[in-house]
């Protein structure tokens, strides 16, 4: 549920964020550009209500009565909201044609996953009456553009620093005897156990690979994984808190980051960047082209995956100075983009809230 507004009394007239999920869930892309917009971020979720399909309907119909309750009382003239799912956008859209509100959508590649596909016929007439759309590639920026979507825009997520998301505090104790075990290569995968996330690529890999230890997050349960699909030399952590989850990565050698869904890059790979950890990454047209000098790519079959995975542990310390380089360079490329935005909007930059 989102958070009662009183508990940080914003300035109304300014800009909103929205996100319909948990806060701290999913990427980090949010909640950078929210902050790079000054914007008021609002976490709009039924907690209560999530987990069980058959309870979405209803989640959704009381998130919409929370996100009129925000919208009403806030009265923001900018709104971003955070797509999928795109009920949301209707609201803001709704909302903008009362009240005269600029409405950016902010379009994750997971709108092309099949779910949110069936509610295409009603994202493409909202896309064409916004003010703005904000894509992550060229290749979601080219299918909008088919749709006649408005204001097109490719903006690139942004490199973090290890000062940003590593916590020195997060408890690993949990996972400390498997981290300590002796002449291992340890590896993570960042994994949901959702339809798109190769963890059966990976276990299949992992079995061919004893000289790894790997450790693969998400809840096994939503993909009915049971103990005799699980490999020796793979440890299922659970869904981690971000802390651990980050620290966790920072305590393993080499870091997965794959993704079965077309189009789509990763949040999880700017995260290893920052922490200056190498990474194989699904072998994509628009994960070459981001990230192609920057690390290892893989077909998912497991010989070519324990493959990179060994030639990433190899060039564990040669890759530091480039991941470096790029993150003061994105950086910068995000603050100038983030600046054009606000100038296209007429809007300035103020310290940013959450709800």
């Amino acid at each position: 549920m989102a958070k009662p507004l009183e508990q940080t009394a914003p300035a109304k007239g300014g800009t909103l964020f929205l996100f319909w999920c948990r806060e701290g869930s999913g990427s980090g892309r949010g909640e950078h550009l929210a902050r790079a917009m000054g914007a008021v971020s609002v976490y709009v979720w039924r907690a209560k209500l999530a987990g069980s399909l058959w309870k979405t309907p209803l989640r959704y119909l009381f998130q919409a009565l929370d996100t009129a309750r925000i919208l009403r009382e806030q009265k923001p003239r900018v709104v971003y909201v955070q797509l999928p799912p795109v009920f949301p956008l209707l609201q803001a859209w709704c909302y903008a044609r009362r009240r005269g509100a600029q409405i950016i959508a902010d379009n994750h590649s997971s709108f092309l996953d099949g779910r949110w596909r069936l509610f295409h016929w009603l994202q493409k007439p909202l896309a064409r009456r916004i003010r703005i759309n904000l894509v992550h590639n060229e290749a979601n920026a080219d299918l909008l553009r088919g749709w006649n979507a408005a204001g097109v825009m490719l903006l690139k997520s942004p490199a973090v620093t290890a000062e940003e998301i590593l916590d020195p505090n997060a408890d690993l104790s949990a996972f400390q005897n498997d981290l300590d075990a002796p002449g291992i290569i340890r590896v993570l995968m960042v994994n949901r156990f959702v339809m798109d996330d190769a963890w059966r690529e990976v276990f299949a890999a992992a079995r061919i690979t004893p000289e790894a230890r790997f450790f693969v997050t998400g809840e096994p349960v939503r993909a009915g994984v049971t103990p005799d699909q699980v490999p020796n030399n793979v440890v299922l952590t659970g869904l981690l808190p971000k802390p651990e989850f980050i620290a966790l990565m920072a305590a393993c050698d080499v870091t997965l980051s794959l993704t079965l869904r077309r189009d789509t890059l990763l949040w999880s790979i700017r995260e290893s960047l920052a922490l200056g950890k190498p990474f194989v990454a699904s072998r994509s047209p628009v994960m070459l082209a981001e990230f192609g000098d920057l690390g290892l790519f893989t077909d998912h079959s497991p010989k070519d995956m324990r493959a990179r995975i060994l030639e990433a542990y190899a060039q564990r310390e040669t890759r530091r100075g480039a991941m470096a380089e790029y993150i003061v360079q994105d950086q910068e490329r995000f603050l100038r983009q983030t600046r054009e935005i606000q100038e296209l909007l007429g809007v300035g930059s103020t310290m940013p809230h959450t709800l």
